[in-house]
Order: C-alpha cells, then sequence, then structure tokens
C-alpha cells in the first residue's frame, strides 16, 4: 500500500519527535546520572553519618525508573582499622515515575547482592559533630521511603567490646524489608542458618530506627522459630532441639522469652534418651552474643528445675569456664540417674537440691568435665537391684533387733548432705543414710562412670550388740553391749561400704570399736 504525501510527512514528523525525544531522555539520563549519584552518596552520608564510596552507577528513566550501582561502601566517620559498617557488591533500584518524582520519593523495589553489615561495638560509633551538625536526639529524615528490599545471601556481623572475643557472624539466607525510610521502624522476614548448633531460624519483626551515632542501641523486636538443631556438635550431649519465643530490646540488650523442646535429649556416657523441655527468659548481647538467664526452667521427663547465671558464646570453644546456679525441689532421682547411668536407673525416690554448676573447656565429654558443688536431700529412695534391696532389707532388720525376720520385705531410705562432683568423681564430705533401724554418717567417693563406692563413717543402730544376733552368740555379746552405746543409741559402730551401685559390700567393723575402746 502506498502511503500518500499527507501521511509520510505526518509518519517524518512523529519519528523525527521519537528520536528528538530519545535524544532527549539520553541527555538527560547523561546529566542526571551524576546528580542521581552525588544525590544517593549525600543521602547515605546524612542517614548513617559515614563515608561513602560508589563504584559504577547506571540509571534509565522510562518506561520506569530503574538504577544500577555497584560496590557500594561507607564506614562510619573517624573509624579506621576495622571493616565497613555497609559493604555491598551490586543493587538496582526500580521505582514508578510517578512515585520516584513525589516528596518524599517512593522506590518500588531495592535488590542488594553481596550485602554485607559489620555492627561496631557498643559505643564506638558515637564521635564529636561540628556544631553546625543535627542533633542526634533523635533519627534523620531521609526523603526516600523503600517500599521493599530484598536482601537475600545476607552476612551480619557485630563486633565485640572485647577486642579478645571473636565477631558474632549471622549467614541471612532470606531477607525481605518493608516501609523502609523517614527514620521510622522497617518490618523484616528473615531465613538463617544458625552457625552452632545447626539449625534452621525463620524470624519476623520490626528493626529500627537506626542509630547512626551508636549503632548497638537500634531497636529490634519480633518473633522466631528455630528447627532441627542438632546438639550432637556439643561433646557430650545428643539430640534434636526445636524451639520458639519473641524478643524485643536494643541489639546490645535484647530480651528473649520463649521455649525450646529437645524430645530425646541424652548424655552419650549413657545414650538413654529422654524429653527435655524450657520455658526461658534471657537477656541476650546481640553485639556479641554472651546470655544472662533469669532463669531457665526446665522439665526432665517428669521432673523441674531452674538454672540461673549467664554464659558467654562460645565459652567452651574458647577457654572460657561456664558457671551456673541450679536448684529444683521434689523431683525423681531416677530422671537425672537416666541421662548419666547406662540401663535401669539404681534407685527411684524424690529429689530435692541446689547446686553450683561449673563446665571448664575441653573436648572430653560434658559428664567427664561437668563439675559440681551442692547438697541435696532424697526421701522414699528404693532401690531397683532385688540383690541390694535384700542387702539394705537384712541390714535394717540387724539394726531394729530383729535377725531372723525375713529380708524379701522392701524398705526406703532417706539420704542427704553435700557433694563436690570434679572429673566423674563424687567426693562426700558427710552423707546421711538414714534406713529403719539405723542411721548412717559417711563421708567418701563414688564413680559416676563405673559405680565404684568407696565410704566409711558410722552407723547408730537401734538395737545393741547382743540384739543383733541370735541363740549363743546373743547371750556371750550381752556384756559388752555397754562398750557400745553412745548417746542414746543401741549401739554405735564403725561400717564401710564398698564395690558398686550394683553390688555394694556393707561391713560393720566392730573389731575396731573393741581395740579403740
Amino acid at each position: 500500500m502506498k502511503l500518500s504525501r499527507n501521511a509520510r510527512i505526518v509518519l517524518g514528523v512523529f519519528l523525527g519527535c521519537v528520536l528528538a525525544l530519545l535524544v532527549a531522555i539520553a541527555v538527560v539520563i547523561n546529566r542526571f546520572e551524576p546528580i542521581a549519584r552525588q544525590y544517593a552518596i549525600s543521602a547515605l552520608r546524612e542517614q548513617y553519618h559515614s563515608d561513602v564510596q560508589l563504584g559504577d552507577l547506571q540509571l534509565s528513566l522510562f518506561p520506569t525508573v530503574k538504577a544500577t550501582g555497584e560496590n557500594l561502601v561507607f564506614r562510619l566517620q573517624g573509624r579506621q582499622g576495622v571493616p565497613p559498617l555497609i559493604t555491598i557488591r551490586r543493587f538496582t533500584i526500580e521505582a514508578r515515575l510517578i512515585g520516584f518524582f513525589r516528596s518524599p520519593r517512593h522506590i518500588r523495589l531495592l535488590t542488594l547482592e553481596g550485602l554485607e553489615i559489620h555492627v561496631p561495638p557498643r559505643g564506638q560509633g558515637q564521635q564529636e559533630k561540628p556544631s553546625t551538625a543535627k542533633s542526634s536526639s533523635g533519627p534523620t529524615r531521609i526523603p526516600l521511603i523503600f517500599e521493599e528490599i530484598v536482601a537475600n545471601g545476607t552476612k551480619l556481623q557485630t563486633l565485640p567490646s572485647d577486642p579478645s572475643k571473636d565477631p558474632l557472624d549471622f549467614d541471612i539466607r532470606e531477607l525481605t524489608l518493608h516501609h523502609v525510610g523517614l527514620g521510622q521502624p522497617m518490618t523484616y522476614h528473615a531465613r538463617l542458618m544458625n552457625p552452632k548448633p545447626p539449625g534452621n531460624i525463620h524470624a519476623d519483626g520490626r528493626f529500627g530506627p537506626w542509630q547512626r551515632d551508636d549503632p548497638s542501641q537500634t531497636p529490634v523486636s519480633g518473633t522466631y522459630t528455630f528447627r532441627d538443631a542438632d546438639l550432637g556438635v556439643f561433646h557430650g550431649i545428643t539430640g534434636t532441639l526445636a524451639s520458639n519465643g519473641k524478643y524485643q530490646g536494643r541489639l546490645d540488650r535484647i530480651e528473649v522469652q520463649g521455649t525450646a523442646d529437645v524430645p530425646n535429649f541424652a548424655l552419650t556416657s549413657a545414650m538413654q534418651p529422654i524429653p527435655l523441655h524450657t520455658t526461658f527468659n534471657v537477656t541476650v548481647d546481640g553485639t556479641d552474643g554472651d546470655t544472662i538467664l533469669h532463669p531457665v526452667r526446665a522439665r526432665l521427663d517428669d521432673s523441674t528445675f531452674e538454672v540461673s547465671g549467664a554464659i558467654e558464646r562460645h565459652a567452651l570453644e574458647k577457654h572460657k569456664t561456664i558457671s551456673l546456679d541450679a536448684k529444683g525441689s521434689g523431683d525423681q532421682i531416677q530422671d537425672f540417674l537416666r541421662l548419666a547411668v547406662k540401663g535401669k536407673s539404681p534407685m527411684t525416690g524424690g529429689i530435692s537440691f541446689q547446686s553450683r554448676v561449673v563446665i571448664p573447656p575441653g573436648e572430653s565429654d560434658v559428664l567427664t568435665r561437668l563439675g559440681l558443688n551442692g547438697s541435696f536431700d532424697m526421701n522414699d529412695v528404693r532401690f531397683t537391684s532385688q540383690d541390694v534391696a535384700q542387702k539394705l532389707a537384712n541390714l535394717s532388720n540387724h539394726a531394729l533387733g530383729k535377725p531372723k525376720a525375713p529380708d524379701t520385705e522392701p524398705i526406703s531410705a532417706k539420704l542427704g548432705g553435700k557433694f563436690r562432683l570434679n572429673r566423674g568423681t563424687m567426693t562426700l564430705p558427710r552423707l546421711s543414710f538414714t534406713i529403719p533401724g539405723a542411721q548412717i554418717t559417711l563421708r567418701g567417693t563414688y564413680q559416676i562412670a563405673s559405680g565404684a563406692i568407696d565410704m566409711q563413717g558410722h552407723a547408730r543402730l537401734q538395737a545393741t550388740i547382743s540384739q543383733m544376733t541370735t541363740g549363743v552368740k546373743r547371750i556371750f555379746l550381752k556384756p559388752i553391749d555397754p562398750l557400745f552405746r553412745r548417746d542414746g543409741a543401741g549401739a554405735v559402730l564403725p561400717i564401710k561400704i564398698g564395690g558398686t551401685r550394683g553390688d555394694p559390700s556393707f561391713k560393720l567393723d566392730i573389731g575396731r570399736v573393741l581395740t579403740r575402746n
């Protein structure tokens, strides 16, 4: 089809206008890029009070505003010899024309690649400002609002105040921020892998406004889930942890409330899984990872106890000692023994305790390194071994002056005293052991791993020496009864307990008393 002369003229004029418009846009972009570059640097310098460096910047304004930049780096002014506050390998900005040229300017999407954030130690972001500078009493407004920021693959590092400590690193696999700008808190969604114990963390919350003069004072709040955390990376324990909670505060003091469950918690020395549930209220220093317990309430199967104190991040790995306080009341001793002893628990009964818990550094199992110093009381203690129960029944019958009574009747005991645990050896400076007819006071040691017992002391018996025997022996021993009577007891005798927890031996050292008297 042949165009008319007028149509050709109109088409030529249109093409000329388009060409002129394209040339004009190119000229505007060419002139606007330096302005945009300077604007971006000024905005970042004002918001973060930083020295800013920006590499390549490319800009297009039609049909939507789009900018791509590389190698954006800025560090807090006056801070040398430390990593920069933020580095970005590449960023892309997308905005609608109507939104970009309004006030404040709206950016629809900011995509960040290779984002690294280094939060400085608390207080070290502060610096003197010229008298003409704005007051830092509140966050600085910037004329930009980012509707959404996507920064997958972000690396976040917080630098501790103590130079001897390692930085706290987080590898954030997914990070999305919403409504960023104007000195207001931003909302975020993040997914990251916790380094140790390894597990998946999902977090949603609010962050900011950013405190440029001291980033450690930046507010943070939100909720989290922590799943599939493998406790096997710690020597001596196993189990899979899951936790839920909420948090709020500042980066240097985050208050966390939550729960944690390990349905298969076990010590590798015994490998008898037992459910562990905890409810906690802790304070976490987000700049170095140190944690204060306020306290942690734990339930081990059917027994509950509390733990309080402070834990320094990576304490065991960095040759630091963990010191905590633990206490429990009305618990079941078999729940704790199942963790430490292979096979069936050697005893059942109620226990109340309080103890200082010390875990020194090292590569051996936790149970081997565990140190305890405290006291305990046990009631209604019954031994699960039939042989042990029979020996105790026999001792009780003799102490009651009933040597012919059958030993099959089960008896319960009471125990109490102070203890110290060091390198797997339990030292008992004073142990009170009470059964019907006898009150025994002992001192000695008990080996956790082997169950070896080495104790000695005195037994206060209800019966006299002669009443503990039968037949002719009773008659011949009656004259010496006064030698053993003491402080209202029928007899007070030296006693030794040896053997193992599964096969203990009880010995009355009557000859020692006769020699002494």
